[in-house]
């Protein structure tokens, strides 16, 4: 028998569980290897998954997954949620993850990037024709898995681990899968009818599937490709209010799909700058459309260490009929306002994605060891610094009717693989970029 799934928002049950961790970070000072006490796996391992870290909190346990590819000075790794069992009986499950990279640049600077998976959001383009989320014009929501399994008993929410394989000469892939997830669709426009939309759901839906691998490459020049790779399952159900629609009689044609970005860093010493035209990139106040990739520079001497670049390729699947019905669309990027109702769903991750990441930078540098007493010591630091400065970037797809979206955004790592001679640690940048897969889940007109 499957135990009762809550129905609350995902977020705070999932914040009464990981908060004394948060709060209390009582870890002591490790050396190298002192790892394996905790995962099972040493970093000096080229790779590996334990999918069985458990983890008890006041109102309920859980397990995490880990997996860690290791080449050279370069490292990767992913900790994600499995599910979380209350005390009372409900069990969440939620795509939480943090996928993380450690390098050396090829300037010797030494940087952390990490990747954290947020929320599903869509609009509805009304207000003008740029084919972009124009929130606060656009209508828009935010999607929510709140993996309940009562508003449809058939669709029984599930993860599963897609543990790290080698598949071929430095190239590595890891993930998460979850299956039939129920979501919450929650106003992203105005504050007192997202609060309202939060905590009563005016309208829920299922996606059959969603599936998140990070597929790493690392060639003999030393860049490292880190590619995500989305699956968004198609919707199997819609409910609003308390009426059940086929989705095509509530989605429109104008509804589109985006992918957004989070990014926000811990030090100073970085820069966002576009990879064309090497301009700085100024936090945006309004949608602001882009023509180039971006990039990330560490250190006084604005070195490449980082390139983010768009998606703009993606195809369109239905589950249905079991076929394409799309490939080769053309993605649109942007940078979009960072607005309250953003931060209100994303900061509830920031002091526990801080918490997870100082405790893999700790045992991962050296630097950062004789830098701070304890992982305690990090983790406070990191999570006072973790919301200094945040923004988001986008790539939307215009075209979507409900349907199956494959889109393969690429990250490029700049490291010192491929050279010859001692590294020296000059600069220390800890940068967070925060991933959010947006999705409105809906319906085709025809």
């Amino acid at each position: 028998m499957h135990a009762n799934i809550t129905k609350g928002v995902t977020l705070w049950v999932l914040l009464l569980i990981a908060m004394p961790f948060v709060l209390l970070p009582t870890a002591s000072a490790w050396s190298a290897g002192d790892e394996a006490a905790i995962f099972g796996h040493t970093f000096e391992e080229e790779y590996w998954t334990n999918d069985s870290l458990y983890v008890e909190g006041a109102n309920g346990n859980g397990s995490l997954t880990a997996s860690f590819v290791h080449v050279g000075d370069f490292e990767a790794f992913l900790i994600a949620f499995n599910e979380f069992n209350m005390t009372d009986g409900n069990q969440s499950i939620t795509p939480y993850q943090l996928f993380g990279m450690h390098y050396i640049t090829p300037g010797n600077q030494e940087v952390f990037i990490g990747a954290v998976f947020a929320f599903l959001l869509v609009h509805n383009e009304t207000f003008g024709s740029n084919q972009l989320p124009d929130v606060g014009n656009d209508p828009s929501w935010y999607i929510l898995p709140v993996s309940s399994d009562d508003t449809w008993p058939e669709y029984v929410p599930s993860v599963e681990p897609i543990p790290a394989t080698k598949m071929g000469d430095n190239h590595y892939r890891f993930g998460m899968q979850y299956h039939n997830l129920t979501c919450r669709i929650v106003d992203a426009n105005d504050p007192g009818m997202f609060l309202a939309t939060l905590v009563t759901p005016a309208m829920q839906l299922v996606i059959s599937e969603l599936k998140i691998e990070y597929d790493i490459t690392i060639d003999n020049a030393g860049e490292v490709h880190a590619e995500t790779l989305y699956t968004i399952g198609q919707v199997k159900e819609l409910m609003l209010g308390t009426v059940e629609y086929p989705p095509s009689e509530i989605i429109v044609d104008s509804m589109e799909i985006s992918a957004v970005h989070f990014l926000t860093v811990f030090t100073s010493q970085y820069s966002v700058v576009g990879t064309t035209s090497g301009n700085t990139i100024q936090s945006p106040t309004q949608t602001t459309p882009l023509d180039e990739d971006v990039s990330i520079q560490v250190g006084s001497r604005g070195e490449r260490a980082f390139d983010i670049g768009f998606g703009r390729q993606y195809a369109l699947f239905n589950e249905t009929s079991d076929s394409y019905v799309a490939t080769g669309l053309t993605a649109l990027n942007t940078l979009l306002a960072v607005r309250l109702t953003d931060l209100i769903l994303v900061l509830w991750q920031a002091p526990l994605s801080a918490f997870l990441f100082a405790h893999m930078a700790y045992g991962l540098s050296s630097q950062i060891r004789n830098d701070y007493a304890t992982v305690g010591d990090m983790a406070l630091n990191a999570t006072t610094a973790f919301a200094t400065k945040s923004w988001w970037y986008a790539v939307t797809f215009p075209s979507w009717n409900g349907l199956r979206v494959e889109q393969d955004p690429v990250y490029v790592a700049y490291t010192n693989i491929g050279m010859v001679g001692p590294n020296n640690f000059i600069v220390f940048g800890l940068i967070i970029v925060g991933a959010l897969a947006v999705v409105y889940v809906g319906a085709r007109r025809r």
